[in-house]
């Protein structure tokens, strides 16, 4: 065997091997064409019984046959699509009760343990159209899921199957969760705060860790449910800074009695983080009667608590503005530069510096 032998074989092995890649590329393009062609009209054809039914209250019927006919594994993402941007929330679970027994929908719920990242997705996405109480394991599951869009399009089907006790268990494993399913999770849980509140508020009671606990205070405010926010309270004195700022931080959105009495001492914190946050809050309060606490502060020694002290004093009415130009004719030069910029911001700068 000679090398120009050798080197024909390669050669025609190279040959066959390009032939048969062409090949699957232009019947790969063929059926991409052909599936999209399809797609498109079945979302056509779709049209139609869709806005019977939401605008005239047709039976939903019409539309499951329609979304059957769409390809193999296109319905369930245009369906959460649908769910999300078109279908009022009202009408969700009619369209979930015609669903749930569709042979596509079952088969689409049941690879949530698929090897493959986008069958998991499809089950997570399927699970957020007609999942029930009794799917809260398996939506617990995905959301553990290592794939974020996995977690994402499970935290959509938390509304349908979670009650207080899952919704406590999700923000036991809030921390692990990478921060774009943490901020995605968030606005669900905004959007269920009634029943997120309760648990939340007793992790609030209970917690120890310092990371934990300013987690949990922290989605208390972003939840703005004041039973959680007045859980806080009792840690307006932990040991961690940290800790004192996000209570510092989430009692501006709380109008309790409380707040004012604790931002009140937590503006002579020994750490300037926190008096700065206290400060930003006592004006979203607009606490009036925290202007003489507030007035010092613009003599701060440290830049954040003289800006926010000024901010907020901006926000307090005549005498909080009047505090201010007390201290542009100040001797001191750092709280006189302070006020005398604040002094010269529109109301809604002020508003918006005071909230960055």
């Amino acid at each position: 065997m000679n090398a120009a032998f050798v080197l024909g074989v390669v050669g025609i092995v190279q040959v066959a091997f390009l032939a048969l890649l062409l090949t699957f590329v232009l019947v790969r393009r063929r059926y991409d064409r052909e599936r999209r062609a399809a797609f498109v009209a079945g979302r056509e054809a779709l049209a139609a019984p869709l806005r019977d039914w939401i605008v005239a209250g047709a039976h939903p019927e019409p539309v499951v046959r329609a979304l059957r006919a769409l390809p193999r594994g296109t319905a369930v993402g245009y369906v959460s699509l649908l769910a999300r941007q078109t279908i009022p929330e009202a009408q969700r679970n009619e369209l979930a009760m015609a669903l749930r027994n569709e042979p596509w929908v079952m088969a689409a719920v049941q690879r949530r343990r698929s090897r493959y990242w986008w069958r998991r997705l499809e089950s997570a996405r399927a699970l957020g159209i007609v999942g029930t109480v009794k799917d809260r394991d398996a939506v617990l599951e995905l959301l553990r899921d290592e794939h974020p869009a996995v977690q994402i399009a499970a935290a959509t089907a938390l509304p349908r199957v979670a009650d207080e006790a899952l919704f406590g268990q999700v923000m036991d494993e809030l921390f692990a969760l990478p921060k774009v399913t943490r901020t995605y999770l968030t606005g669900i849980l905004r959007q269920r705060a009634a029943a997120a509140a309760v648990p939340l508020a007793h992790r609030i009671r209970t917690g120890e860790g310092a990371s934990e606990l300013a987690a949990w205070i922290a989605l208390a405010a972003s939840l703005d449910d004041p039973r959680a926010i007045e859980a806080a309270l009792k840690h307006a004195a932990h040991p961690s800074a940290f800790v004192r700022r996000t209570v510092a931080r989430a009692l501006g959105r709380f109008a309790g009695p409380d707040a004012a009495r604790v931002l009140a001492d937590l503006v002579g914190d020994s750490d300037a983080t926190v008096r700065a946050a206290a400060a930003r809050s006592l004006g979203e309060l607009g606490a009036t009667g925290a202007v003489p606490l507030l007035a010092p502060l613009v003599s701060d020694p440290v830049w954040q608590v003289r800006l926010h002290a000024a901010l907020s004093l901006a926000q307090l009415g005549e005498r909080g503005r009047a505090a201010l130009r007390a201290a542009r004719e100040g001797g001191d030069r750092f709280a006189r530069d302070m006020a005398t910029m604040v002094s010269g911001l529109s109301d809604g700068a002020i508003l918006e510096m005071g909230q960055g």
